[in-house]
């Protein structure tokens, strides 16, 4: 039980890249991977705001083109998290990120149109890890609202989960059995309480609240939700090369590189991920 959570906590660290403690080695193969995804057309929606904020700040319609024309020191582009941030060997690399299509939201003043610009994106993964992580990143030129919700001006990034098939399978494994276990234990749990609450034998009582508390043990030490949400279903993954997928749901964010607290913005949808020549 122990070793599948220390599993699990290690993937979801490397998936986000942040908070390793060394600069492991990148996957030998990710140069190949990294040009196996340019000349892609990526598809996002954004959803800005915090968790549970009833105001939300929905714009749609981005489209990125993933160029492999590697930005020149001439370029005026964004940092990156992973070749400009504590562990740059983990990156695959830098390329241009286009802008094809703007994105858009309605506000109080009609429709309003989001212009990312200077924008690139890199793959991060290091060797031996079942997951990894691409990272777009690009600047918005003036705040965005709606509301109390806002898209800050600055360097933003959106980034989502990379899984190698047997990744993907140990990964959901986990999270079914963990989500198993949890609502046994919850519902052993309530059980043991109603027990209790009938029973007039104080022995009786004390022996159910005992079962009671052992049940909420184990339910407490189960991974919790925001660590499970990170593990994708089958249905929300995009296959990008014969042993990888990539997640539909990821994060926006942004960050002070090198070293600052990455700052979680809202969420990123990916519509769709498809050659140029499957979109024409």
């Amino acid at each position: 039980m122990m070793l599948s959570i220390l599993i699990l906590v290690f993937l979801l660290h490397v998936a986000n890249s942040f908070i390793l403690d060394k600069a492991p080695a990148p996957l030998p193969y990710l140069p190949q991977l990294v040009e196996a995804q340019t000349d892609r057309r990526l598809s996002v929606s954004l959803d800005i705001g915090k968790p549970g904020d009833v105001s939300r700040l929905a714009i749609n319609g981005i489209e990125f083109g993933l160029t492999k024309r590697p930005p020149s020191f001439n370029d005026d582009f964004v940092k990156m998290p992973g070749l400009h941030g504590p562990k740059p060997s983990l990156s695959g690399g830098l390329n241009a990120l286009t802008t094809i299509q703007h994105g858009s939201f309605i506000s109080m003043a009609g429709n309003e149109v989001v212009k990312p610009s200077k924008g690139c994106w890199e793959i991060i993964w290091s060797n031996n890890a079942p997951s990894g992580s691409m990272l777009c990143g690009f600047e918005i030129d003036q705040d965005y609202k709606r509301n109390d919700a806002t898209l800050p001006k600055g360097t933003v990034y959106v980034s989502f989960n990379t899984w190698t098939s047997e990744g993907l399978k140990h990964a959901q494994n986990i999270k079914e059995r963990s989500s198993k276990r949890a609502s046994e234990a919850l519902e052993k749990k309530h059980e043991e309480l109603a027990k209790m609450r009938e029973t007039n034998n104080p022995l009786e009582k004390a022996r159910h609240y005992y079962n009671a508390m052992s049940a909420a043990e184990v339910h407490a030490k189960q991974p919790n939700d925001q660590k499970m949400k990170v593990i994708p279903s089958s249905e929300e993954v995009i296959r990008i090369e014969e042993d990888m997928y990539v997640s539909t749901n990821g994060q926006v964010w942004t960050q002070n590189l090198p070293s600052g607290r990455p700052v979680v913005l809202g969420t990123a949808r990916m519509k769709s991920f498809s050659k140029d020549e499957e979109s024409a």
